[in-house]
């Protein structure tokens, strides 16, 4: 799973890393270093004639057929294996597709009669990737009314990420970008790019224990200050 990630851009960063103009009201407090369920956050959407384009929205995907988002469970992640086919992600997985940008993510290693060692995972250039995720819009149909969010899908884990954790998001490479947001693109097709990838020069950090509260959002979330 994927429960906690970092984006440490601006949102003008993430816009030109991604080729994606962003939205004229777009709220972002980025740089961000503990990104956690049911905050806000961004992704890149397909915005037909336009092309890409940086939108924002809660993690945890709400249908729009929910009658109450508040009253609905949090979906952050989606897998892979289901997600054409479960009512909760089967529209947007066939018409909403997104890229979520990250340049890290959190997992927990268990760890005999002691608590869980958290490591950043990132590449070894800290450049910026993408996770395969879906979006909704829920509420009014027009664009300053409705509520967005998005949910990451999820996949088994390569042989790196096994070390900590069973599931890893579901890395896209950069020439899957365009396919992925493509409205036409064939069920078999995407699925097949949500096999495990284990992008050149992904790396294990360990870290301190701070990242546990995800009120800690700053740089020193990524300390390994050895309380782990």
């Amino acid at each position: 799973m994927c429960g906690r990630y970092t984006l440490r851009r601006t949102a003008e960063e993430v816009a030109d890393a991604f080729d994606a103009p962003p939205l004229d009201e777009l709220e972002w407090s980025g740089p961000r270093y503990n990104i956690a369920p049911t905050q806000d956050a961004l992704f890149v959407r397909s915005a037909e004639e336009e092309g890409r384009q940086l939108a924002d929205g809660r993690w945890g995907l709400v249908p729009f057929w929910v009658d109450e988002p508040d009253d609905f469970p949090t979906l952050i992640n989606a897998r892979a294996e289901s997600a054409p086919d479960k009512p909760s992600f089967r529209d947007a997985f066939r018409k909403r597709r997104c890229l979520v940008p990250a340049d890290g993510f959190y997992e927990w290693q268990a760890r005999n009669g002691g608590p869980k060692q958290p490591f950043h995972i990132r590449l070894e250039d800290d450049r910026p990737f993408a996770f395969a995720g879906l979006w909704e819009r829920w509420g009014e149909s027009d664009e300053e009314s409705y509520f967005r969010s998005y949910t990451i899908l999820t996949t088994d884990a390569s042989d790196l990420v096994a070390t900590v954790h069973d599931r890893q998001p579901a890395f896209l490479l950069p020439g899957d970008y365009d396919r992925w947001l493509d409205p036409e693109s064939e069920k078999e097709e995407l699925q097949a790019m949500l096999a495990p990838v284990e992008p050149e020069g992904l790396e294990l950090h360990p870290i301190g224990r701070r990242v546990n509260d995800p009120s800690n959002d700053d740089p020193s979330v990524l300390e390994a200050t050895g309380e782990g």
